[in-house]
């Protein structure tokens, strides 16, 4: 019996251990690249048997994912299952340039990373980082668009296909979604009005901001505030805090970024797109560290140990620098899981997303992709594998994504294949690229058009990609021809 109790007691307390092993390493998963360094500082102040060694460590390097003969055309059919292998030797120098990602980001910087969560095909995002390109020391938008489209039809990388107006327009609307509100725009008044378009809608002033921007702008203008109180009919009250929110719009919405205070993203992982298609997937860190165990505490721990019979005083400080020995140990092997499990996390979703990558990114390439996948192919919990996507970047050769980006539902073909929603999206932007302006697609044309290739789409979900594409409805979209 007593032997029976002990035994269910060693057998809890270790269950104790692992679950608090779990805790942990899932908070240290959450921790994003940038706050790592200050992480580890934190808990070396906190516990005096953890040190940092001085010698200079070099980045670990992921191993390769070796594709099967991809010659550069946009593959397609079924993947091989690519091999695995270490690199050897010191990482060569490439277009990649030193690992210093934890420099100042400008505002175009912060436009550029703010790119990855926009479903853009490699055509728009060329659209779109010449309009960032352009804006003004304000974030305005200064140049007409036809002009842009004009300059972006020359560009070599587009192959001579002309870019439209309507493109521009479409693209650029996008890129006024984007933080700081207001961004892009190609006047006062809308900046003020997309700085409006963007506050919450619980937000009890909101219709009359939007109102005040759309329709009564030239009131505003003038000064003529008695007219827009007394039109708007708002109470002591209510035109107190409307006036006091007035002033929070900016004109300047480019006012807050600079060379010391632009915000930034630091990339978790770095793929590099080498020779005969090899992916290379590398785990960033702005200042690789080593820890050890204190020499001190662990000369005093073996020193002790080997006596008998302390007691008292004694006996506390023994317990006291064992319990540290055992948390610097607990936390550095913390470090070498989370190191591990991002990297084999990185590379499952670069693997899976293989002939995205190789086909240029481009989005007709990417596969469904959810959680469970990744989770059963690196054989750790849904739990572990959401952590480890949220807030995470990779730097690609087509800019930075977010893990998040990978990820997305599919949708059935007639050949029992799958395919992502965003590459259903990216074949509907084309159709509708395509169309006649004087007669657009409806929604039931769109359809047909998807089931003729295959995709087995209803017609609401059609409609439903379109709106998030942004895309009006055909009614919307038809143009009257010339007279």
């Amino acid at each position: 019996m007593g032997s029976s109790g002990l035994r269910t007691e060693l057998s809890q307390r270790q269950l104790l251990r692992q679950n608090l092993h779990q805790i942990q390493l899932a908070r240290l998963l959450e921790v994003p690249t940038e706050e790592l360094d200050k992480h580890i500082q934190e808990e070396i102040e906190k516990n005096a048997a953890l040190e940092l060694e001085e010698a200079s460590v070099s980045l670990p390097e992921g191993p390769l994912l070796r594709s099967s003969g991809w010659g550069g055309e946009s593959p397609d059919g079924e993947e091989s299952s690519p091999e695995f292998s270490t690199g050897s030797g010191e990482p060569r120098e490439d277009f990649y340039g030193p690992f210093n990602f934890s420099g100042v980001r400008t505002l175009y910087d912060y436009l550029s990373e703010q790119l990855a969560t926009l479903e853009f095909s490699p055509r728009e995002r060329l659209i779109a980082e010449y309009i960032i390109g352009n804006l003004d020391e304000k974030g305005y938008l200064t140049e007409a668009i036809p002009k842009i489209a004009r300059h972006l039809s020359m560009e070599p990388a587009l192959e001579g296909h002309l870019v439209s107006p309507e493109e521009v327009e479409h693209v650029l609307s996008q890129i006024q979604r984007l933080e700081p509100a207001g961004i892009a725009a190609r006047s006062a008044q809308e900046c003020l009005l997309l700085q409006a378009q963007a506050l919450p809608e619980e937000d009890g002033l909101k219709k009359y901001f939007l109102r005040l921007f759309q329709e009564d702008f030239p009131l505003l203008s003038q000064g003529r505030f008695d007219k827009i109180r007394k039109k708007y009919n708002l109470k002591d009250e209510e035109w107190s805090q409307f006036l006091h929110r007035l002033r929070s719009f900016s004109l300047n919405p480019a006012a807050g970024f600079s060379e010391e205070t632009a915000p930034q993203v630091t990339p978790d992982f770095v793929l590099r797109i080498q020779e005969e298609g090899v992916l290379r997937v590398e785990l960033v860190r702005s200042r690789p560290v080593r820890l050890r165990i204190n020499p001190e505490y662990r000369r005093l721990l073996e020193q002790y140990t080997r006596k008998r019979g302390v007691e008292g005083e004694m006996a506390e400080v023994i317990q006291h620098v064992k319990e540290r020995v055992e948390r610097a140990e607990r936390f550095i092997e913390l470090l070498k899981q989370r190191e591990d499990t991002l990297l084999r996390t990185a590379q499952e979703i670069v693997r899976h997303q293989r002939t995205f990558f190789l086909s240029g990114c481009n989005e007709r390439f990417l596969r469904p992709l959810i959680l469970q996948d990744i989770a059963e192919a690196v054989k750790l919990d849904i739990s572990t594998i959401s952590r480890v996507v949220n807030s995470k970047y990779i730097e690609t050769p087509c800019g930075i994504y977010s893990l998040k980006y990978f990820f997305s539902e599919g949708v059935r073909t007639r050949e029992g294949k799958r395919i992502s929603n965003k590459a259903i999206k990216s074949i509907l932007k084309e159709l509708i690229q395509q169309e006649n302006p004087e007669d657009p697609y409806s929604d039931e044309r769109l359809m047909k058009l998807l089931q003729q290739k295959g995709i087995e789409i209803k017609r609401r979900t059609v409609a439903k990609y379109r709106e998030q594409l942004g895309i009006p409805s055909a009614r919307e979209r038809r143009r009257l021809p010339p007279t």
